[in-house]
């Protein structure tokens, strides 16, 4: 991994003999954040072309700055004991008024909060990278509304991250547009969980039977509910849309459920599984259907007319999303120039390790 991020840097500094230091400000260092802080300290360091110096850090309780860079080992040290109380709008006014030249506001969180503090960031000429997808999946008001300040102020906010943890599927998209293409038609599974379960059902043991596994392997949520609901995935596929150029509002994603309404009522997660016995004869008449056609099942968001929907679906060997495996994620991107074979990007869409790197990328690409 390092010497990827070697050569990123090499190429991203070849027209520039001077060192170069890009000042981090990042809230949430869970578990891609820490991860982020670890990348940072294993690829950049002060002897190098590019420094990535952490100025600023914070979690839900306390925040801690230092101008020369706190030390990416002992991090957690200077944040439990050398940190004040953490108040977002504070953080924000140190980040500010320390006026340092390529900053980078990173937030890591999943917080709604700090979604609705990029404006003032960015008006404040620091560049915002995110993986959290508050701010774009939100209103359309509010995710054209920071579109329009980055123009605006050409204040790089970037959140490749937002949709597939390190695909490059918001970067491909952009790339379309900027080269004067337009999306016609876009397919995408961008749930780990839900692709594992039909990747691997295949009907030799019930439905219910196999999300309890993945459950306790640690694949779904805590309640399972929140999985196979579809609104995760709906909210990347709503980001997708809008980056493709739609004006639509999460109402506008249709989402054609799987599971009967009487087990999402359940009163809890045991009532749940319990209900979830019931489907399994009509899982399995599925599966055999799909068996019978060659075919696999599949739950796939598409995009095509202004339209778009989530929905399980048959699928043959010409199809990109049949030999989907594990918990891949994978899109399917057609547009005027690629009309005939589409674009497919395909790989791991979670993971701490991926997700970091792709943030990381974002940081390089503000801050040089």
């Amino acid at each position: 991994m390092k010497k990827i991020f070697a050569s990123l840097v090499l190429l991203s500094t070849a027209l520039s003999a001077s060192d170069h230091t890009i000042n981090v400000f990042l809230i949430g260092p869970g578990g891609v954040g820490s991860e982020l802080i670890n990348q940072v300290r294993d690829n950049f360091s002060a002897d190098e072309k590019v420094e990535v110096r952490l100025v600023g850090l914070a979690n839900s309780r306390q925040m801690v700055f230092e101008e020369k860079g706190l030390d990416l080992t002992h991090w957690k040290g200077a944040l439990e004991n050398n940190s004040e109380k953490m108040a977002s709008d504070q953080f924000v006014e140190k980040m500010v008024s320390l006026h340092l030249p390529h900053s980078v506001f990173v937030d890591c969180s999943s917080n709604q909060g700090m979604a609705n503090l990029y404006p003032q960031v960015l008006e404040s000429n620091i560049a915002v990278v995110t993986p959290n997808k508050k701010a774009n999946s939100g209103s359309y008001l509010q995710y054209q509304s920071l579109q329009a300040i980055s123009e605006k102020t050409k204040v790089p906010f970037l959140y490749d991250a937002n949709v597939g943890a390190g695909l490059p599927i918001i970067h491909v998209i952009k790339g379309i547009k900027r080269a004067g293409d337009s999306v016609t038609k876009l397919e995408a599974i961008l749930s780990g969980t839900l692709s594992y379960l039909f990747n691997t059902y295949d009907g030799s043991k019930p439905f219910s039977e196999l999300l309890k596994e993945a459950q306790q392997k640690g694949y779904t949520e805590p309640d399972p509910r929140d999985d196979l609901n579809g609104l995760d995935m709906a909210r990347k596929f709503l980001i997708l849309a809008r980056e493709s150029g739609l004006k639509l509002e999460m109402s506008d994603i249709a989402i054609e459920p799987f599971i009967s309404e009487e087990s999402f009522a359940a009163a809890n997660v045991a009532d749940f599984y319990q209900r979830l016995t019931q489907e399994d004869d009509a899982f399995l008449k599925l599966v055999k259907q799909a068996k019978d056609e060659q075919k696999v099942l599949r739950f796939i968001g598409v995009l095509e007319n202004g339209k778009a929907t989530l929905s399980l679906q048959l699928v043959g060997q010409d199809h990109p999303f049949y030999s989907l495996s594990d918990t891949d994620n994978i899109v399917s991107i057609r547009s005027e120039v690629y009309s005939n074979t589409p674009i497919v990007i395909k790989g791991p869409g979670a993971g701490t390790k991926v997700t970091a790197s792709n943030v990381l990328r974002n940081i390089l690409e503000a801050g040089l």
